[in-house]
């Protein structure tokens, strides 16, 4: 594919697809109704993670300020405003807002694949996984816990 430059926000990318909010409602119920509930859920946050690992690809190499590269790299992503909270090494909590997978999704279900994205994201700036804990504060806000395994 060729690369794709974007002149309103300056910056040079490929392999770009852009699909409805409804893809990801379809994607979520292929996944929970053919693999189960709990296979179902795992696979969403590894689609995630991919998703956040392509997006971290411009910013690898780079760890000196975490949550600057975080936002610039979530930006591209289009699911919800994020908001870093906190930002070591060893510990990343990040509150993300109007969540484009909530309302798609459901309120009552937890955002796998927004989580896998931001952990993605992660993983691919400080070039390790990390796990996640997600905690509902509001009907389309989440708070996000992020410890390197």
């Amino acid at each position: 594919m060729e690369d794709f430059y974007d002149s309103d926000i300056g910056a040079q990318t490929a392999d770009i697809l852009v699909l409805p909010s409804s893809f990801l409602k379809t994607l979520w119920k292929e996944l929970t109704e053919g693999l189960g509930l709990i296979k179902g859920q795992e696979a969403f946050f590894r689609c995630g993670e991919t998703v956040g690992e392509s997006l971290a690809a411009n910013y690898s190499g780079d760890t000196g300020q975490i949550d600057a590269l975080l936002n610039r790299a979530w930006a591209e992503a289009g699911l919800g405003l994020l908001f870093v909270l906190e930002a070591t090494p060893e510990r990343v909590v990040c509150k993300v807002e109007s969540l484009l997978e909530v309302n798609v999704i459901g309120i009552s279900e937890p955002c796998n694949f927004t989580s896998g994205c931001i952990a993605g994201v992660l993983k691919g700036i400080m070039q390790h996984p990390y796990s996640v804990e997600e905690d509902s504060v509001g009907e389309d806000v989440r708070i996000f816990t992020f410890n390197p395994v």
